[in-house]
């Protein structure tokens, strides 16, 4: 097999590889552009406490309201802040419940299970578990050489229109830049 055939084959099984990662992140990303967020189509449920909880016994009440309520318990039960910083959650990304202090003796208590798409949407955001994120960083180094080889094989080995394939990429570049600087 010669040099050109074996990367041209490296290419392609590589972007085969990937292609369903990729779809999924062109999905996502363009549900996010249109307004859809990890929370659409999320099943919320609230839950109003009047109780006195010592600090850091959180999880725990947690924990125990919801095995006395014959609620499922989250898949992680391990606690860590929630986003805004006024509460913990137990769980991942598909089913998470939280406790969040109201004032002196008053929680609430939110039980969330995300949509599918919310799911997908929170694994483009990285709030997965790090195994995807290794599959993330594996597709984004993938995006960069496939490029970079994809590029240098248009230019260097295919001669025919390369000085409209120079105009398009440079057109690119430019209007990538200009429009990246007039949004920040």
């Amino acid at each position: 097999m010669n040099k050109n055939k074996f990367f041209r084959q490296v290419h392609i099984y590589i972007g085969l590889f990937f292609l369903p990662l990729a779809f999924l992140y062109a999905i996502t990303g363009f549900a996010y552009l249109v307004g859809f967020d990890g929370d659409s189509g999320a099943k919320i449920q609230s839950y109003k406490i009047q109780a006195t909880i010592q600090k850091d016994d959180e999880a725990k009440f947690l924990i125990t309201f919801l095995e006395q309520n014959h609620l499922k318990l989250p898949s992680s039960l391990k606690p860590k802040p929630n986003k805004k910083g006024n509460g913990i959650e137990l769980g991942g990304i598909n089913y998470t419940t939280s406790i969040i202090k109201i004032d002196e003796n008053t929680y609430e208590i939110i039980i969330k299970t995300r949509s599918l798409l919310g799911n997908m949407i929170s694994l483009h955001k990285n709030k997965g578990m790090w195994y995807f994120s290794i599959l993330g960083l594996a597709f984004a180094s993938a995006m960069i050489m496939l490029y970079i080889s994809g590029i240098l094989i248009t230019l260097v080995a295919i001669r025919k229109d390369r000085k409209k394939q120079i105009v398009v990429l440079t057109l690119g570049f430019i209007i990538t830049l200009i429009v990246a600087y007039f949004s920040v």
